[in-house]
């Protein structure tokens, strides 16, 4: 039958390979893998994209894609556009979906650690990896879920690594993202890694957008960054440009940096810069607004942000610069941030006793809601492009919520109505990603069984 990589292959030959046939209009127009529901256990590394392609599944908790206990590679692209949605991963060798040199579009996407393994090369296991090593390339996510990552030894884990070097360019826009129960042992944890040309050549530039993420539960005995913001500048400038908006982050533990990270700390919010040479400038700049911190520890101290220079460490002798400054609108349980911003509020101590716990509260990404008493309860500002929290519920354009939940019910000026979280769940509770259902039936009008894939030539699905 059809299978996922004879699928690959056709796409990338340009013809039918044994057991695929096409349907619609010749290769290299629009092609579409559509995966029907069902787990397909691996039992080779997928073969590398190398043709521009859409790959559909019948949902996030419906089409499974099993690297068998971590023996496996799954999506590895390299070429213009990918775009990949309605799928979950699970149990791979080193990264889920990676790309080198190409346009990513990711939609409705469950990761899950379990069992997964490092690349034979390597030392590390990630969800999203996206590299660049020459030109201007983009990734755009949307309901991305990644959890369940437990490793021993020095392996490190990173849920979103974006590294343009060689000069190069990514542009990232991140949407309703949930990162939770991500457990490093001695090799750290990297949550949103906003990396340019980090221990490469030749600089890299970042620009990113980031709204509506629910980190919850990362820990390691190294340090854990869940949103590392760092600028490697040797041979070329770096720079990274980060705005994040409506963020609920919470429960993440680490400690000091070691060897080559000497000095450097834990914190939510990371943003560090190299100078290797005299000529060579690292400059990160993260912007912070609607958000949500607490129970953030370094040791067990609260940390929530931290600027640093490892050029002392690496031997260098370039200029660095790093900013972390607040768009307003913050809540903090200490004052790392050093937010004063209209609306930043610091030194909360009951952030997380008005939090429910981590769950499908609807949407396609679990979030923690906002409980009455909560003091991000209509206690934020209205940020242009961010009209709905990561369920997708309406914010309102006076007064929304602070973080990636918004509490439904509450008036401006109006002291918080008594609710528990299920009276306010919101949107309709549509299941972590549920299934979608006119890909399956699709599936069944074609003829094509639970284990068969088809590859289509046109763009909309019917």
């Amino acid at each position: 039958g059809c299978t996922l990589p004879i699928a690959i292959n056709s796409v990338n030959a340009g013809s039918d390979q044994a057991g695929c046939t096409a349907a619609g209009p010749a290769y290299a127009t629009d092609d579409t893998i559509t995966i029907p529901a069902g787990t397909q256990t691996l039992t080779a590394d997928l073969p590398g994209i190398s043709e521009d392609v859409v790959i559909q599944g019948a949902g996030m908790t419906s089409t499974i894609i099993d690297g068998d206990n971590g023996q496996y590679r799954a999506l590895e692209a390299s070429t213009s556009q990918v775009s990949v949605s309605g799928i979950k991963l699970t149990a791979f060798e080193g990264c889920a979906i990676s790309s080198l040199n190409t346009n990513v579009v990711l939609n409705n996407i469950e990761i899950d650690g379990a069992n997964s393994l490092k690349r034979d090369s390597g030392n590390s296991v990630c969800g999203v990896e996206v590299l660049s090593d020459g030109g201007s390339h983009t990734l755009d996510s949307n309901n991305i879920y990644i959890h369940n990552f437990n490793t021993t030894g020095s392996m490190y884990i990173e849920g979103i690594l974006v590294k343009p070097y060689g000069g190069s360019t990514i542009d990232v826009n991140l949407q309703n993202t949930t990162f939770s129960d991500i457990h490093a042992e001695t090799g750290g944890v990297n949550g949103i890694f906003m990396g340019a040309a980090f221990l490469e050549s030749g600089g890299g530039f970042i620009t990113a957008n980031i709204a509506n993420t629910t980190v919850d539960d990362v820990t390691s005995t190294a340090i854990t960054a869940p949103f590392a913001n760092i600028a490697f500048a040797d041979g070329g400038d770096a720079d990274v440009t980060t705005v994040i908006n409506n963020i609920t982050i919470t429960g993440t533990r680490g400690a000091p940096g070691s060897g080559f990270l000497a000095g450097l700390n834990t914190a939510a919010f990371y943003a560090i810069g190299v100078g290797a040479n005299v000529s060579d400038t690292g400059t990160v700049n993260v912007s912070i607004g609607n958000s949500l911190m607490a129970d953030n520890l370094l040791d067990s101290a609260p940390s929530n942000c931290f600027q640093g220079d490892l050029t002392p460490n690496y031997g260098g002798f370039g200029t660095v610069v790093t900013n972390v400054t607040s768009l307003g609108y913050n809540i903090a349980d200490d004052s790392s941030c050093g937010f004063t911003q209209t609306g930043d509020q610091q030194n909360i101590s009951n952030i997380v006793s008005t939090l429910g716990t981590l769950q499908n509260n609807g949407g396609n990404v679990p979030t923690r809601a906002l409980l009455a008493g909560s003091p991000a309860i209509s206690s934020g500002g209205s940020v242009l492009g961010v009209t709905t929290d990561a369920r997708g519920v309406a914010r309102p354009s006076t007064c929304p919520s602070v973080g990636a939940y918004q509490f439904e019910g509450a008036v401006c000026g109006a002291s918080t109505p008594s609710a528990s979280a299920g009276s306010n769940a919101g949107a309709p509770n549509t299941g972590v990603g549920s299934v979608n259902l006119a890909l399956s039936a699709l599936a069944s009008v074609t003829g094509v069984s639970l284990v068969a894939y088809i590859i289509r030539k046109q763009q909309h699905i019917n």
